[in-house]
Formats: C-alpha cells, sequence, structure tokens
C-alpha cells in the first residue's frame, strides 16, 4: 500500500514570499566569530569614515548614502517580492550580494565620492586657467594652475623651433589629418566600392607619407642635380622589380616596367625642383622638440622597426643550406693562426695587466664562433646573423643603444661631417624595437600549423609567395595585440630620448618647470604629461581591438 507523502521546507528554505531571517544571518553575519568580527569592524570603520566625511562635506556625505540606500532598498524590494529590475540584478550581484559587500560597498562609495570631491576641487573649481596668472605669486595649494599648458603651448608642442617654422608644422598636421578623414571617409562600408580608385590613392599617399612630411619638417635643400643618384635609385628600383618577377610575386609587363623605371627619375627630379625653388628651406633637427618630436621619434620607430623585425624572424626561422664544415674550419683555423702569427706576440709585449694578456689570445674566439656556427646553426649564416643580433640587442638596455648612437655615429661619417641627434637616436631605437618586434612575430610564425607550409609547398608556390600570400598575413593577424603593445611601449618609451639631450615632450616639460615665471608647476605639468600619453596608448589600443575584431581574431 503506497502512502502519499508531503515535502516539508528545510530550516534555511523559505516558502513562498517567505523570508527566512534565520538563514540570512546564519549566511551573512553569525556564520562563524570571525565572519562576526569582520562585520562588526567593517562597519565601525565605515561609520567613522563616514562622520569624517560629514563634518568635511555633508551634502556629498548625504548625497551618496541617499544613492546607497535607495540600491539597498531596490535590491532587498526585488528580493522579497521575487521581482528584479535589470538594474537592482546587476546591484545585487555586483555590489550588494551580501552584508559584507553592502557595507564595503558603502565604504567605497564615500572614498570615491571623497577623491571625486578633492580632485574636482583641486583641477576644476578652485584651478586658475588665466595663462597670464602662472606666476608663483599667483599659485594657491588649494587650486591648479592649467594656464601654464596654454601659456608654453609653443614650447609643448615644438619646442625650441623657431616660429617662422611653425607654418610648416601646422601644414603637416593638416595633412596627417586629412589622410585620416579620407581614410575613414573612404572605408564606409557604402563607399568601400564605390571609391576603390580613391582608396589606392590614399594608400599610396600613406606609403609617401614619412617623405612628405620630412620635406615639411627638415626641409629639401638647394642641391645641384646629381644623375649619380638618379642612376642609382633606378637601378634599385629595377632590381626590386627584377627579384619580384623572378619569385613571382609580381607579373611582367612592359607598363609596370615603364612605370618604375620612370618613377624614380621623376621623383628625384621634383625634389631636386623643390630644393632648387627653396620651397620648403632646410630646417635644423635639432631645433625640433616637444611633442612633435614624440610623435616624430615612435611612428619612425615604429614604421622601421616592423619590415626590419620582420626580416630578423624570417631569418631566425630560415633553413637554407649552412655552409659545410669542410669549409668553416679550415677558414676559422687559418684566420687564427694568422691571428696568433701576427697580433698576438705584439699584444702580448704591451700587455700592462691579465685582462690585456687574455685579450690577446683573441683567435681563440674565432675558432669558438666556427664551433658555434657548426654546432648550433649547422652552418646556416642566415639564422646564425639574425639570432646573434637579436640577442645581443635584447641584452642591451635602450638607453645603452641611444648613447652609443649618438657617440658612434661620428665613427661612420667623414671628418668634419656631423649628424643631427635625432637621427642615431631614431637608428638606435628602432634596432631596439626590431628585435623585440622579430621575437613577437616569430611567435605567430610558430603558431600557423606545420599543415599551412605543407600546403603552399603542394600548390607549387615558392618560399617569397609562401610567406607573402600564406604565412606571414596569419602570424601578423594572432600577434595584433603583443604587436600593439609593443608599439604603445615605443610610444612611451620615446621619454628616454630626453636622457641623451633631446627635447621631447618630457624634455620640454623639464625645460618648462625652470622657468621662473613657470617654476612650482610639477604637478599640472606632468598630470598634463600623463594624460597626453594615456590618450595615445588608449588611441593605439582601441584601434587594436577595432582592427582584431574586423579580422576575425577578436571579441567585441
Amino acid at each position: 500500500m503506497m502512502t502519499e507523502t508531503t515535502k516539508t521546507p528545510l530550516p534555511s528554505q523559505g516558502t513562498g514570499r517567505d523570508f527566512n531571517w534565520e538563514f540570512f544571518l546564519l549566511e551573512n553575519i553569525t556564520g562563524s566569530w570571525y565572519q562576526t568580527a569582520w562585520i562588526a569592524v567593517l562597519t565601525l570603520l565605515t561609520a567613522l569614515f563616514a562622520v569624517e566625511q560629514f563634518k568635511t562635506s555633508p551634502s556629498s556625505t548625504i548625497i551618496i548614502f541617499a544613492v546607497w540606500l535607495i540600491g539597498v532598498v531596490m535590491v532587498v524590494a526585488g528580493a522579497l517580492l521575487h521581482r528584479q529590475t535589470k538594474v537592482s540584478h546587476w546591484l545585487k550581484n555586483n555590489l550588494f550580494s551580501s552584508v559584507s559587500n553592502t557595507v564595503l560597498s558603502l565604504l567605497l562609495m564615500l572614498g570615491v565620492g571623497m577623491a571625486a570631491r578633492g580632485i574636482a576641487l583641486w583641477a576644476f573649481i578652485n584651478a586658475n586657467f588665466n595663462p597670464a596668472e602662472t606666476a608663483p605669486e599667483f599659485q594657491t595649494t588649494t587650486g591648479a594652475t592649467w594656464g601654464v599648458i596654454w601659456a608654453a603651448r609653443k614650447l609643448l608642442l615644438t619646442g625650441r623651433m623657431t616660429p617662422e617654422d611653425s607654418p610648416r608644422v601646422a601644414l603637416a598636421l593638416w595633412f596627417i589629418l586629412g589622410m585620416w578623414a579620407l581614410t575613414y571617409i573612404t572605408s564606409r562600408p557604402a563607399l568601400r566600392d564605390k571609391l576603390e580608385r580613391v582608396r589606392q590613392a590614399i594608400m599610396g599617399l600613406w606609403l609617401l607619407s614619412p617623405i612628405i612630411l620630412y620635406v615639411f619638417l627638415a626641409g629639401i635643400s638647394n642641391a645641384p642635380y646629381s644623375l649619380s643618384a638618379a642612376l642609382t635609385g633606378l637601378t634599385i628600383f629595377l632590381a626590386v622589380y627584377a627579384l619580384f618577377w623572378w619569385q613571382k610575386i609580381a607579373r611582367f609587363s612592359w607598363v609596370n616596367l615603364i612605370s618604375i623605371a620612370a618613377a624614380w627619375p621623376l621623383a628625384y627630379t621634383i625634389w631636386w625642383a623643390i630644393g632648387r625653388a627653396e620651397m620648403f628651406p632646410p630646417i635644423n633637427v635639432d631645433t625640433w622638440g616637444g611633442f612633435m618630436l614624440s610623435l616624430i621619434v615612435a611612428s619612425t620607430v615604429v614604421i622601421l622597426s616592423m619590415p626590419f623585425g620582420m626580416m630578423l624572424a624570417l631569418g631566425r626561422r630560415s633553413e637554407v643550406y649552412g655552409i659545410p664544415s669542410w669549409i668553416i674550419w679550415p677558414v676559422a683555423i687559418g684566420i687564427a693562426i694568422w691571428g696568433f702569427a701576427t697580433t698576438t706576440p705584439q699584444l702580448l709585449a704591451d700587455s700592462r695587466s691579465p685582462v690585456e694578456m687574455i685579450f690577446a689570445f683573441w683567435p681563440l674566439l674565432v675558432l669558438l664562433i666556427a664551433y658555434m656556427l657548426q654546432r648550433t646553426f649547422a652552418g646556416n649564416m642566415v639564422a646564425a646573423a639574425s639570432t646573434s643580433f637579436i640577442e645581443l640587442i635584447r641584452s642591451v638596455p635602450l638607453i645603452t643603444l641611444l648613447f652609443m648612437g649618438i657617440i658612434m655615429a661620428p665613427f661612420f661619417l667623414d671628418e668634419g661631417i656631423s649628424v643631427a641627434k635625432p637621427w642615431p637616436v631614431i637608428v638606435g631605437y628602432s634596432l631596439f624595437s626590431a628585435a623585440y618586434t622579430a621575437e613577437i612575430i616569430r611567435g605567430g610564425l610558430q603558431a600557423i600549423p606545420v599543415g599551412q607550409y605543407e600546403a603552399s609547398d603542394s600548390l607549387g608556390l615558392n618560399g617569397f609567395q609562401k610567406m607573402r600570400f600564406i604565412i606571414l598575413p596569419q602570424a601578423i593577424r594572432i600577434v595584433i595585440p603583443a604587436l600593439v603593445g609593443q608599439f604603445i611601449g615605443a610610444f612611451k618609451s620615446s621619454s628616454l630620448v630626453s636622457v641623451v639631450g633631446l627635447f621631447d615632450l618630457l624634455g620640454i616639460v623639464r625645460v618648462v618647470l625652470v622657468n621662473p615665471q613657470w617654476m612650482g608647476l610639477r604637478k599640472e605639468m606632468y598630470i598634463f604629461l600623463a594624460v597626453v600619453y594615456f590618450i595615445g596608448s588608449f588611441a593605439m589600443s582601441a584601434y587594436s581591438r577595432k582592427l582584431e575584431v574586423r579580422l576575425g581574431v577578436g571579441e567585441r
């Protein structure tokens, strides 16, 4: 005989709309002694902090407490009535999920309110925005003196560049803004197909933009026409086209050949004509400074490090046939014997310390290099050179390379010829960034399945075609976040050039701070500096996320 059984609610459960206070207290307050102590201490600290805040700012404290109380009432009402709205559901899950979190939320709201009130009072309410009132006698401890930013705008933007050259800086800025606007407009889905020719022309202008900006910001000297330069450029252009045609990356056509053959002489003639007409006379590059110099260094490093890093990554992973050992060892032994016979005796005779005596036996390094080349790289000089460069650069601090660039640049020039400081700094920084970019790209290449390589080989693609059309596009898509992180780091680390004597944005800020008229405005200037770097980094990060979504490798 079967009897009907009825389920009775557990003590910790409620039925219907009932609320079990015993379970609530047990779960949130009285579950254990340390939980009760934690709630008591947290409540006491919150109450004391609220009282202190009420004494300082009663109105804001009342508003914060009222907002907190309204949120608590919404969550409690929704729980009792089993009717949660979107707002109360979010509040319950994120702020008021327990008694401890509810009290902690009030404490955090009071803390954030205090910080926001202090920032608002100092940065806006009590701040002075008058550029004429930046001297120490106008400064107060209760408000910022933001007028210094407008008063020192010339230095912050272009550094020590003369005012006569400012219109060319503005021209360069409007050129970049115009290019960005055209790129944005023509990339819209409704206009993308209709303006395909325009988009190609804009892409060509982007490729030429470094040259155009160089003309605006550095100028062209009035030099005589050099036929050798024109012929050298023509030879290089034709050699690159021949290489692409040989590797079947570009198709051969007489139209392309004639266009390429005429491109360099025409471009060089235009360059010479601009210099001859003195439309953009040379500017002393050493006067570059401010935010302009920071952008120039960062953008140039990014542009140069990307292709160089790609070549280093491909070189490190290359599998070309190495130099056989029967060639490496005789050559290495011959060089070592020659060194021991010609230099070691003299170095030993002139040595003044044990260290110099050790350096006298430098030919042993040749044998060691030969052993490493054969043992580690199987004679592959391309992989050995790429790996050695990457590891050497990554083992040296950036600031060391910047100093080496400035100090060693004269050794590569003829006597009496000097080079402006920004150029060796940019070269050294680009080499440093290229080494890290190479490792990022190498990680992307290693992430490509071996089947992609085998499929490329089965299609009959050569090495250039395989990397250009199959492997590299996939590898670059994979490492976009890491690459953008590297570029953001290059943008922020460009401030290190101020250590080697360049007046970038950070260097100019230091110049501004030692001016008697602006002395004592350290907080204002460094906050402005932080905001500028944050905006630049955030813009690159946002574009990276957008690009990842468009390429299908990221989430919204």
